[in-house]
């Protein structure tokens, strides 16, 4: 089963009314995020009960389950 979320659209560089599915998981091996959260937009509605119409299985949030990256494990500008 997916882990779903519906919520009003919140990210680093956008806010939006919307309600917006993401599909949360974690990043793979192959990625320079590999092992952390990762959050992926689906789809968004004008109404919530688009939203949950449409993807009936997925939590509605209040809030944003927005994280941002942690990319401490990366070399600097000046490594």
């Amino acid at each position: 089963m997916r882990d779903l979320t519906i919520e009003k659209a919140r990210g680093a560089t956008y806010a939006s009314e919307r309600w917006t599915v993401y599909e949360h998981g974690i990043y793979g091996r192959d990625s320079v995020l590999s092992g952390q959260s990762r959050r992926s937009w689906l789809d968004d509605f004008e109404t919530l009960e688009e939203a949950v119409i449409a993807y009936p299985d997925a939590v509605v949030c209040a809030g944003s389950t927005y994280q941002p990256p942690c990319l401490n494990h990366l070399p600097g500008e000046d490594e």
